[in-house]
């Protein structure tokens, strides 16, 4: 990974009161954000989605707090079928 290491990527996701991040991965920009969810406050959506073009989510978590969407995107095989482990070396963090 550039721009972060992996360990920097994933502890800013769990500390830095929700993720907000943009990345590149094969050519593509992504966007990384949550926030509280607007139909359950209590809730807290995680959501990635293509920075250009039809904006599209790769990946969506409504959950009880960050940890546990963070934990869901650790598993998440949205990187061509792979997880981020799996790729972290073929992406570049641009902002976050």
């Amino acid at each position: 990974m550039k721009g972060n290491t992996l360990a920097e990527f994933i502890n800013d996701l769990l500390t830095m009161g929700g993720p907000e991040k943009e990345f590149e991965f094969h050519g593509k920009k992504y966007m990384m954000e949550a926030q509280a969810y607007e139909l359950d406050s209590s809730l807290v959506e995680f959501v990635i989605f293509e920075c250009f073009g039809d904006e599209n989510y790769i990946f969506r978590c409504h959950g009880k707090n960050y940890a546990e969407c963070v934990e869901q995107f650790e598993k998440a095989k949205i990187f061509d079928g792979h997880t981020i482990y799996e790729v972290e070396k073929d992406i570049t963090v641009l902002f976050g």
